[in-house]
Order: C-alpha cells, then structure tokens, then sequence
C-alpha cells in the first residue's frame, strides 16, 4: 500500500474528527488484500476497514446505522481522498464499530 501510506495521515485527520469524544473513537484503518481473488475478478479484491469503538455500550440500530451513514459521507465527501484510494487499488472502503461486523460504504 506505499502509494496510500503517504496519505494515511490525512485519512487519520479527517476520521479522528467525525464524532465527539463521548460518542465514539476512531482506532484506526486496516488495510486487506484478498490473494486468493484473482485480479481479474469482478469480485473486490482490495478494502480498507475504517475502525471505530463506541464510548459506551453498543447503540441502537437506528443510531448504529447514522453514525456508519456519518463516517461513509465523511469519506465519499472527501474526494481527493477517494482518489487517492482509487489510484492506491482500493475496491471498497468498509466501516467497523466492533470486532464482529463490518459496514460497506463504497
């Protein structure tokens, strides 16, 4: 990921300033290759999980689901960054509050 790497910085900025502290917290971006894709599949080979943790307990649905609405507008309204993830390979941009489930935003 070297040509991402250089940019990550901006990505942790703009994450790290979504919600307020007593909401929750960004911990940061994984970034995964699936090698048993072939390249030339139209199956996304190459995602990034943007990772968060709630302050407290796990929140209802309906806010679970605004606040994965609030971090997937944050991204796609940054389009430099888009780009910048585009020319890097990435297929997918998905969003994580919790070791179990993941939320695709692009």
């Amino acid at each position: 990921m070297p040509a991402f790497s250089a940019h990550g910085e901006n990505l942790d900025l703009l994450m790290s300033q979504i919600f307020p502290q007593d909401q929750a917290t960004y911990i940061g971006y994984e970034s995964v290759e699936r090698e048993d894709i072939p390249a030339s599949s139209a199956i996304d080979r190459k995602y990034l999980i943007v990772d968060f943790r709630f302050e407290s307990r796990q929140p209802p649905v309906e806010q679970l689901q605004a606040s994965v609405h609030k971090v997937c507008m944050t991204l796609l309204g940054d389009r430099q960054l888009i780009r910048q993830l585009s020319d890097s390979g990435y297929d997918m941009v998905a969003v994580a509050f919790d070791r179990r489930s993941q939320f695709d935003c692009l």
